[in-house]
């Protein structure tokens, strides 16, 4: 089933790569500025601290929670994970290394608002701590990943095409994450493992629209000898565009239905992989598709040779 038909599309996309160069070129100022300051907002796994898991007998408003516990803890994150009739469940986490302190700090404003900790009021379920190295860890441990990815992904896709592909696709990959990490950055998101995982399942999206433009382009380069690259690279975005948009759409949909209905812990998650796949379609034909054209005047004689030799042409 087609929603939308390949042969429809006549669109010269080269003739707005210039337009869109300034627009990438702000996004990632704009993103690298937020990432410089304010910076990331680090959530307990990075910058240590101690989670408490709270349970509420009657109602409470996590802003109400959130005032109350302010005034003595720092950094103080609320996130409530359970609302039932009888039962109302929140995971506090506030940046100390003393899980002493916080459990007396949690004791006293608690009692003090609701009552004594009991079966009928409000009970201390659960306490965690982690240390300020670990955190330390975590941050560099997560930073290698996505650095790694990145890379091993330009790797794979200079042996399994080209040179002229490779530039392309690392541009692309840390242009999207670039922007995305700057939003989370810029909004205030805590910076979780969660996200982390939200960022490398991008780094996946971003690569498999832009793999699936050029192996079209790899495609056609036989079957069109008189085209020039423009028009070979325009013919190939518009052959796949029905297959992108479908995908963008598809994928976009579910990330709204997991922001409403996943509950609170995903809906950072979900947000972040909603701007990111925007983020990513945009770059599959405007930032991949020109460094395409760049690196085929630069390296195309080259990878035309290495091509031969290793059979792929």
């Amino acid at each position: 089933m087609e929603f939308f038909k390949p042969g429809q599309f006549e669109i010269e996309f080269t003739k707005y790569f210039k337009t869109f160069v300034p627009v990438s070129i702000l996004l990632l100022v704009v993103a690298v500025i937020g990432l410089v300051k304010p910076g990331l907002n680090y959530g307990i796994d990075f910058r240590g601290g101690v989670e408490a898991h709270v349970a509420f007998k009657n109602k409470v408003d996590a802003a109400e929670l959130r005032s109350t516990l302010g005034t003595k803890l720092d950094n103080v994150s609320i996130v409530s994970f359970s609302d039932s009739a009888d039962k109302h469940e929140f995971l506090v986490t506030a940046q100390s290394d003393s899980i002493e302190l916080v459990t007396k700090a949690l004791n006293t404003e608690l009692t003090n608002k609701y009552g004594a900790m009991s079966d009928d009021t409000w009970k201390l379920e659960r306490m965690d701590v982690v240390g300020a190295k670990v955190g330390a860890d975590l941050r560099r441990s997560a930073l290698l990943s996505l650095l790694y990815t990145c890379l091993l992904i330009g790797l794979y896709m200079y042996w399994r095409f080209d040179l002229r592909f490779s530039p392309g696709v690392l541009a692309c990959i840390f242009h999207d994450l670039i922007i995305v990490g700057g939003f989370i950055a810029l909004t205030r998101m805590e910076f979780s493992t969660t996200l982390v995982a939200a960022l490398l399942t991008l780094a996946g999206y971003s690569i498999n629209d832009t793999v699936v433009v050029y192996d079209r382009i790899r495609e056609v380069e036989g079957k069109f000898l008189g085209k020039s690259r423009a028009q070979l690279l325009n013919y190939a975005i518009n052959s796949t565009i029905s297959r992108t948009l479908m995908t963008a759409i598809t994928t976009l949909g579910s990330c709204i239905i997991i922001y409403y209905f996943g509950g609170p812990t995903l809906k950072d998650f979900a947000l972040v992989l909603f701007v990111g796949i925007l983020i990513g379609t945009y770059s599959t034909f405007f930032v991949s598709a020109p460094l395409y054209l760049w690196a085929d005047k630069k390296f195309g004689a080259e990878a035309s040779k290495s091509a031969l030799k290793a059979g792929r042409v």
